[in-house]
């Protein structure tokens, strides 16, 4: 190599686990009665009624099998068991919904108001398959979030490979989302026309060095596929970091994004995903459901 050669090094995440091309989230608020039994059952070890219990373990093997056939990306229950996030990887909505209706708690009427959203995961754009991410990067390079190969170098790839490992705290946030508005900046930018300052203030605060993605903040995160919101679980400590977080996103403090909501979530589907407060708790009660762990 001459000395004046340049050399770019482009070091390049590789994930032990994509995220599916498909994801439809529901939203699925709990009875009650049964979500303030589940939570003391799981949080205090109390017991629950007899009819309960026999559902919950008729409910816990059902999911189980359909996190073990990767059909559930993920899926669990807020900290209070009022309300549970699917997350489906199935190749339609339809296909999804029939598998919502089979759950053992649809049946009983456990469920109540299902919302569902088909779910574009942008960020870590390290956990996502091609072409979005070529996409995410293209965009990121283009802000000058994420450094470029200079032309006429052919870059040096040191693959780091790493392997997806649940933290201890997840915080689902879900916010409203002007879609129109973004319609429009992404519609100038394209043009070449100029595009508003926080479009790419927003790259660096999700993909930029020190940004959340960076940062590790990112669990997932990414729009609806009709951009009218936009979902993103934090790893992060608590729920008021997560609020901190997503109101000095950019597009928060310029009202792209709006009326955000906030919970706590365990994962309990797939088990091999499982939040680790819940993982012992939830081998036990797999094991007593008659599941061959």
């Amino acid at each position: 190599m001459s000395q004046n050669q340049q050399t770019f090094i482009e070091k390049r995440i590789v994930s032990n686990e994509i995220i599916p091309d498909r994801l439809f989230a529901c939203f699925v608020k709990v009875t009650p009665e049964a979500a303030v039994a589940l939570s003391r059952m799981y949080g205090a070890g109390e017991n629950i009624p007899d009819t309960l219990a026999g559902l919950h373990r008729q409910h816990l093997a059902y999911n189980y099998g359909l996190g073990e056939s990767n059909l559930i990306w993920e899926a669990g229950p807020s900290v209070d068991f009022s309300q549970i996030l699917y997350i489906y990887a199935t190749s339609d909505m339809e296909s999804a919904r029939k598998l919502m209706t089979e759950d053992p708690f649809f049946k009983a009427d456990l469920f109540n108001n299902p919302w569902w959203m088909e779910w574009s995961v942008h960020t870590p754009y390290w956990k996502i398959g091609q072409p979005m991410r070529g996409i995410i990067e293209g965009l990121a390079m283009g802000n000058g979030a994420i450094p470029a190969c200079p032309n006429g170098i052919e870059p040096t790839v040191s693959v780091i490979h790493v392997e997806n490992v649940t933290p201890r705290r997840l915080i689902v946030s879900l916010c409203k989302a002007d879609a129109a508005r973004i319609r429009q900046i992404e519609e100038n930018d394209k043009a070449g026309r100029p595009i508003p300052s926080f479009l790419v203030q927003h790259a660096f605060n999700r993909l930029g060095p020190g940004g959340t993605t960076a940062m590790g903040y990112d669990w997932e995160s990414g729009p609806s596929a009709d951009s009218l919101y936009d979902l993103t679980i934090f790893s992060v400590g608590s729920i008021e970091m997560a609020r901190i977080l997503r109101e000095n996103d950019p597009f928060t403090q310029h009202g792209l994004f709006y009326d955000p909501d906030y919970f706590e979530w365990y994962i309990h589907t797939p088990f091999r995903k499982a939040s680790p407060a819940r993982r012992e708790v939830l081998r036990q009660l797999l094991e007593q459901s008659g599941v061959e762990m």
